[in-house]
């Protein structure tokens, strides 16, 4: 089992339909961590429904994700949905992957940067673009990345 971390103020709100209410900026109060159904059907709605998620539980701030997937962009997946969502800073994955499979970059966005500042500066040799593909499902708008919010970096 793996343990990330996340920033418990940023990420998605949802309301009480499991949508996206508002996204929560790192500095802004933190907000009380959903109920695990709210969460269960958020998967569901980001479309992660299809993967083998066997559990997921939530206890305090913290995620427990069992499942079993067929590459580490659908690993990144489900870690990345579970973590950015407001009022949670731990994610445990129980993820199994296939053997060989490179483990999890992730990065935090700072306050000020962009996908391409985050490409010039990451040890990782990824453009912008590539950033934007990898994260797709987490990005807000065409520029993507809020302050606080926890993206991939792809091994390419």
């Amino acid at each position: 089992m793996a343990i990330f971390k996340f920033n418990r103020a940023a990420g998605r709100k949802l309301n009480d339909k499991a949508e996206v209410e508002a996204i929560n900026l790192a500095g802004s109060p933190v907000p009380r961590a959903p109920h695990e159904s709210l969460i269960k059907r958020a998967f569901k709605q980001y479309g992660l429904s299809q993967l083998s998620v066997s559990h997921i539980t939530v206890r305090d701030t913290t995620i427990a994700v069992k499942a079993q997937v067929e590459s580490a962009a659908e690993r990144d997946a489900l870690i990345l949905a579970a973590g950015n969502i407001a009022g949670i800073d731990t994610v445990h994955a129980d993820i199994s992957v296939p053997e060989g499979t490179p483990a999890p970059i992730f990065h935090q966005v700072a306050p000020g940067e962009t996908l391409a500042t985050i490409a010039d500066e990451t040890d990782a040799d990824v453009t912008a673009r590539e950033l934007h593909d990898a994260n797709k499902d987490e990005l807000v708008h065409s520029e993507g990345v809020y302050p606080g919010q926890t993206i991939r970096i792809p091994k390419v």
